[in-house]
């Protein structure tokens, strides 16, 4: 009677390491928390007060539009327009959503999963994807990444019949865990092969705006193709998590249309109050290069203190995480241990999937002076 996947009552495996640092907390350690990406530097100012003034405004609260006011969507629209270059009619290409992974959970509701198709991840990836595709009951196939692939799947060793099999496939670049991405070309044979073969490029970008030189390569910059879905979020972008405000995108717009007839009944309506605040955020840009700065300066002095200690870093310069690991300890279980010994709570490899082994994740979307701490820590590491 209950849902095969939820039976299995396995939790959200990023919860329970994030509980894991709480514990601590309350035995009185002093931790550094490492474990979830949430930026913990101000949210974009302009943001709250844009609130504030709406808030005072209105003084009767209403049900928010399932898919976004016109001036949100026009606002997503007009910064795909400056950013990109690409043209996206805000009624039909373009619906809010809240944050990105509601929107990326739901995603598979659209299709009916009867015939087979399949749903294709990376095997090591953000774990929402196969949550979502186990709790719908649709097949997943993993495949397989590792540090000689760059942590992307190698298209050219999947053969025509299989490509016929896939429904949807999940690319995350800049990726979770490991901040690597793939190039405009990577993209362009994706994007044809959907073509040829009839499956969705579902893009999840919600790191894509945080890079230290060039922009990294996108779904957005194939205004052509229609074989795409994007998912955006100012979660990281304006480090507004806790407002819970992203964006939907597509030039396909029969199956955003079906998508969109999804949101009203299960009530996923951004509130009116966060989508004035995301107006705001989208509308501005020099904030966004701030962040830029900031987490370039961070990347560097915590990529120095760890390689000092023998660590390699195999992410790229995007995002906030550090994908790391250390000839001397071959698990994941190993890396975590060590820096929880320094009260230091990371995310082991495995988190992510078993080709996630030997590595662990650390963030470092901390405040400067935590940067800091974190680096005379690292360098008291037993190893």
């Amino acid at each position: 009677m209950i849902n095969s996947y939820l039976k299995e009552q396995k939790e959200y495996p990023l919860a329970v390491i994030k509980r894991r640092a709480e514990q601590l907390k309350t035995e009185g350690k002093d931790v550094i928390d490492l474990t979830i990406g949430d930026p913990q530097e101000p949210t974009f100012p302009q943001a709250i007060q844009s609130i504030k003034q709406f808030m005072d405004s209105h003084p009767v609260s209403q049900y928010p539009l399932a898919t976004g006011s016109h001036q949100y969507l026009s606002a997503v629209s007009s910064w795909a327009k400056s950013n990109y270059g690409i043209e996206l009619e805000p009624i039909t290409h373009v619906f809010s959503s809240n944050g990105s992974k509601e929107a990326i959970f739901l995603f598979p509701l659209v299709f009916d999963w009867s015939d087979g198709k399949e749903i294709w991840i990376s095997s090591v990836s953000y774990p929402v994807y196969e949550a979502s595709a186990r709790t719908f009951s649709a097949p997943v196939r993993k495949l397989k990444v590792t540090k000689e692939t760059g942590f992307f799947p190698d298209l050219t060793t999947i053969s025509s019949q299989e490509w016929e099999k896939c429904r949807l496939y999940w690319i995350n670049s800049p990726h979770n865990p490991t901040s690597m991405t793939v190039d405009r070309g990577y993209f362009q044979d994706l994007l044809a092969l959907a073509e040829k073969h009839g499956f969705i490029v579902c893009s999840d970008e919600c790191y894509n705006e945080l890079y230290e030189e060039e922009r990294p390569a996108c779904s957005l910059d194939f205004g052509d193709s229609d074989r795409w879905i994007a998912f955006r979020s100012l979660s990281k972008r304006s480090h507004m998590t806790g407002f819970r405000v992203g964006a939907v995108m597509s030039k396909n717009t029969e199956i955003l249309a079906f998508f969109r007839l999804c949101r009203s009944p299960i009530g996923v309506g951004t509130p009116m109050f966060n989508q004035v605040a995301g107006i705001t955020a989208w509308n501005d840009e020099s904030h966004v290069q701030m962040s830029r700065k900031q987490y370039a300066a961070k990347r560097q002095i915590i990529g120095q203190a760890l390689e000092f200690k023998g660590f390699e870093i195999h992410g790229g310069k995007h995002g906030f995480y550090f994908w790391i690991s250390h000839p001397q300890i071959q698990s994941s279980d190993g890396l975590f241990d060590l820096f929880l010994n320094k009260n230091i709570c990371t995310t082991p490899g495995t988190v992510f999937g078993k080709d996630g082994q030997g590595y662990i994740r650390i963030v470092y979307c901390i405040p400067w002076l935590e940067c800091q701490k974190l680096c005379d820590v690292i360098a008291e590491l037993e190893i």
